[in-house]
């Protein structure tokens, strides 16, 4: 499992239409707004997209002035812990 936190830089003008996209994409989950266009926000493996294929996505979104991953942490899944990272 990885989680992302990630801060997002959005025209001002249209960050509550960032802020929808963002909500309605797999794994994305906002935590809070700040002035000037930026978003908090997760991005969460699911069980169809990556992580980081979520961050990629944003970086081509409408309205979207950068992404930036300002924290990472990963975990291995229950079955998965035993086996060597080679493996994966």
């Amino acid at each position: 499992m990885n989680i992302c936190g990630v801060l997002v830089h959005a025209f001002p003008d249209r960050v509550a239409e960032v802020a929808s996209t963002l909500a309605g994409m797999p794994g994305v989950e906002l935590h809070g707004r700040a002035e000037g266009g930026r978003l908090i926000l997760t991005i969460e493996d699911t069980e169809t997209t990556r992580a980081v294929d979520g961050l990629a996505a944003i970086h081509t979104l409408p309205g979207i002035v950068a992404a930036a991953l300002v924290y990472h942490h990963t975990e291995l899944e229950p079955a998965a812990a035993g086996t060597s990272v080679m493996e994966h």
